[in-house]
């Protein structure tokens, strides 16, 4: 009970975060977009749009959020975990087409370069990436916990690194007047965006494909399991991750021949899930119980 009740105790805490930083965001993307059409910068514009992504990924992080919180039922039996992760997914996937459609209009820009006010830029720039290093601060500490605020925090750092790179546009624009370094400098935004998007996008593919998770080294969990004293074999061993943090394992268990009595099963099974969870915080067990057969008496407990 006390763990149900700390586990609801982050999810609020985590959901008014997400409201915090998606007002920010919501703030700051009029700020860029007014700043960006009237200095006619496509990197303010680029570093708008992927604000604005922020902003949708915010709020969809947001919903799944909600939507993960609803109780198990009869045909969803995990209940709607995944929820967060597909969520995390389409945020990835948000990334890339943007970045898509902002180096598309740069290559136009590059061979065709117009005119851009520097100081606008640069002061929009700067105004974006002060909200964009409060927002990555607000959620910092929880982003190691949940894919989804992990997600959002990826959002926040990517933003935060293209407005420096607005910055860097509008200060040489208003030093030198060179309007082609506008468009170069969102084509640099696109790849910070890619790069940072990129292991999001492979973590959760890696979740819905039930692979194992990278922090949990498969040979050493079952190397684990056959080191202790009542188990001869395991085989059949999975492990997975239904949302972030709660992985599951499944396997089956040859208890050695000095472990045959019925009364003793229990305390092996239970000796095995206690293992599992102290050394690799795996609490998610369903352990089958298989047996040698044998004509002495146990002496393992």
């Amino acid at each position: 009970m006390a763990e149900a009740r700390h586990d609801h105790e982050f999810k609020e805490i985590s959901r008014r975060k997400l409201w915090l930083v998606l007002g920010i965001n919501l703030a700051f993307l009029v700020i860029e977009a007014i700043g960006g059409f009237l200095a006619h910068s496509l990197a303010l514009l680029a570093d708008a749009g992927h604000m604005l992504t922020d902003v949708a990924a915010l709020g969809l992080a947001l919903f799944v959020s909600y939507l993960a919180a609803r109780p198990p039922t009869q045909r969803r039996t995990f209940g709607f975990l995944r929820a967060e992760v597909l969520g995390a997914m389409v945020n990835a996937a948000s990334l890339f087409l943007i970045a898509g459609l902002i180096v598309r209009e740069a290559a136009a820009r590059i061979s065709q370069p117009q005119p851009v006010t520097g100081p606008l830029v640069l002061f929009v720039a700067a105004a974006g990436l002060l909200a964009n290093l409060g927002s990555a601060m607000v959620l910092r500490k929880r982003r190691r916990e949940n894919v989804n605020i992990h997600a959002a925090f990826i959002h926040m750092v990517a933003d935060a690194l293209g407005s420096v790179a607005a910055i860097v546009s509008g200060a040489v624009v208003w030093a030198t007047g060179w309007y082609p370094i506008d468009p170069i400098m969102s084509v640099a935004i696109c790849g910070l965006i890619v790069y940072g998007s990129w292991g999001l996008f492979k973590q959760t593919t890696n979740i819905l494909l039930e692979t194992v998770p990278e922090e949990i080294d498969f040979l050493e969990v079952k190397n684990a399991i056959e080191a202790m004293q009542a188990v001869a074999k395991v085989h059949d061993l999975h492990i997975w991750t239904i949302s972030s943090g709660i992985h599951v394992l499944t396997g089956h268990l040859v208890l050695c021949k000095e472990c045959c009595e019925p009364e003793h099963w229990e305390q092996c099974r239970q000796a095995v899930e206690d293992m599992l969870r102290s050394k690799f915080a795996i609490s998610h067990t369903t352990l089958q119980l298989e047996f040698i057969e044998c004509d002495r008496e146990c002496s393992l407990y």
